[in-house]
This record gives structure tokens, C-alpha cells and sequence, in this order.
């Protein structure tokens, strides 16, 4: 899926950001330069994220989702939706309404459930509170919201309590995506946990889930570390269709790989991940 960063501003900064303020200046916010950088890249969905895109204001992004809309592209929307929580009504049903119209859906970056771990997270104050509360309100207004549970050092021992969590407190959630911290940016050594680590608490999280009757899947880690929950690998449903993209840039087959049943049907693990744990 193609990927355009508005810009790197944020209200949040979470400990472990793979695209960071300090590591790089923005240029000049333009909806003209937004809309030509999309035009300019392969055929297919368009991501678009930050920073935090809210940021760039309702009438902005109504613009922006239109000329997505216009160019046959359906448009995922990141956010860490602190600001959908006080934005006017108004302002988030435009952006609810053009978001929806090209055929897209919300990406929402929920790290914890638990304010305490949120904010050790996040470092925004109140920014637990604010994002509940945000989802909710795009989930009432019509929108549909993917929930994205970053996995790392900080959070795998609580896998099955965010999926606990989730099916109590973000009912109405179109799916929730489990996904391994990319080591970039602020992303240090020391926030990548080994995947074998990972594996009991993210199997009990899957089980959760299932019995909870939420839709989920698992980006980023093996499906050789997910136990009967392989088929949720997003990956491998990647592999399968022959879809070409950072996925396979990304990540590399090591001389673990050899022999594995999903060799075929699995990338490998990410680059970052082996420079830091060397291997499987």
C-alpha cells in the first residue's frame, strides 16, 4: 500500500516513533504537493499518516480524501485520535463523510489499556482518556475504525489485556491489527522483544479475540510464532495474492527459515529485527 507522511507534527511523542520530529524538516504543508505525491505512486489504496494527520484540520483532509477519491484510490486514514475526541461534529463528519466515500477507514494507533502504560508510551498526558473517547466517537458517527496495538518490550506481557480490554471498551471496532514495532526512528534496540518472548502472550491475545468474536490479524512477526493462529499472519494473505510491497523490503528469509512449511508463503522476519537479535 503506497504511504504519504503529511508531515512529521504531532501532539504525542511516543518513545518509540519510527518517523520522529527531530530526524527530519517538514516541507511546507500544500494540499497541491500532497495531491501530486499521491498521484505519482503505484496504482492502489494510499495510506495516509504523519505525524498526526488531524492536525492538518477537517476542511484540509475533506480536500485531500476527495482528490484520493477522484483518482480511484481508497484511502486509510492513521491517527492516534486524541483529536476526534474535541473536535466540532461538524469537522469530523466531513472528515467521516469523505473518508467513507473513498471507500476508506480509520487507522488508529491504541498502545495500552491502562492510562499509566499509555502515557509511559505516548508521553501525552490525558491522551488515554482523549483517544478512548475518540474512537468512540468515530465508531458513532459512522466510521470505520481499525484498531492498531503496537507490540513492544514496553506492552507484550499485556497482549491479553488490550485484547480483554478492546472487546469490553471499543465495541463496534471493524478489526484490530497486532503489530510488531518497526525499529526506526526513536524505535532503540532495547523496545524489540524476541518473538519467542512474544508468542505465549500474543497467542493468548488471538484466543481472546476469537472468543470475543473480534476480527484481527498480526503484522510483522512470523507466522511460525503464532501457533494455530498462522492463517491471521498478514503477510502470508500478502504472499498468497503475490501483492508486491514493503513487506518484502523489509523483511529477509535467514538460514532459520530453511525447511519451515511456511517458507514460501513468509518473507521472513524484518531487517531491524535481526540486526538486533541476530537471529530467529
Amino acid at each position: 500500500m503506497a504511504l504519504i507522511h503529511l508531515f512529521r507534527k504531532c501532539n504525542q511523542r511516543c518513545v518509540f516513533c519510527s518517523y520522529p520530529a527531530e530526524q527530519g524538516a517538514d516541507e511546507p504543508d500544500s494540499l497541491k504537493n500532497w495531491l501530486k505525491e499521491i498521484a505519482a505512486m503505484p496504482a492502489g489504496p494510499v495510506q495516509i499518516s504523519g505525524g498526526e494527520p488531524l492536525l492538518a484540520g477537517a476542511a484540509a483532509l475533506q480536500l485531500l480524501l476527495a482528490g484520493v477519491k477522484k483518482m480511484g484510490r481508497k484511502a486509510e486514514l492513521q491517527s492516534n485520535a486524541l483529536l476526534a475526541a474535541s473536535m466540532p461534529e461538524a469537522d469530523l463528519l466531513r472528515i467521516i463523510r469523505a473518508l467513507n466515500a473513498a471507500g476508506g477507514y480509520f487507522n488508529i494507533n491504541f498502545p495500552a489499556s491502562s492510562a499509566a502504560l499509555d502515557f509511559k508510551i505516548t508521553r501525552a498526558r490525558g491522551g488515554f482518556e482523549k483517544r478512548l473517547e475518540g474512537v468512540r466517537r468515530l465508531i458513532k458517527a459512522g466510521a470505520a475504525v481499525r484498531l492498531t496495538h503496537v507490540i513492544s518490550s514496553l506492552n507484550y506481557r499485556l497482549l491479553p489485556a488490550f485484547a480483554a480490554f478492546a472487546a469490553k471498551q471499543l465495541k463496534g471496532a471493524a478489526w484490530l491489527q497486532f503489530s510488531y514495532i518497526k525499529g526506526a526512528g526513536r524505535a532503540g534496540a532495547r523496545f524489540l522483544p524476541e518473538y519467542k518472548a512474544v508468542k505465549p502472550y500474543l497467542e493468548r491475545a488471538l484466543a481472546l479475540c476469537r472468543a470475543n468474536k473480534i476480527k484481527c490479524e498480526v503484522d510483522h512477526i512470523p507466522p511460525c510464532f503464532l501457533g494455530e493462529f498462522y492463517r491471521l499472519s498478514v503477510d502470508m494473505v500478502k504472499m498468497r495474492k503475490g501483492l508486491r510491497g514493503p513487506h518484502l523490503l523489509e523483511k529477509k528469509r535467514v538460514p532459520a527459515c530453511r525447511g519451515c512449511r511456511f517458507f514460501r508463503l513468509c518473507p521472513g522476519p524484518r531487517k531491524d529485527y535481526i540486526a538486533v537479535h541476530k537471529n530467529l
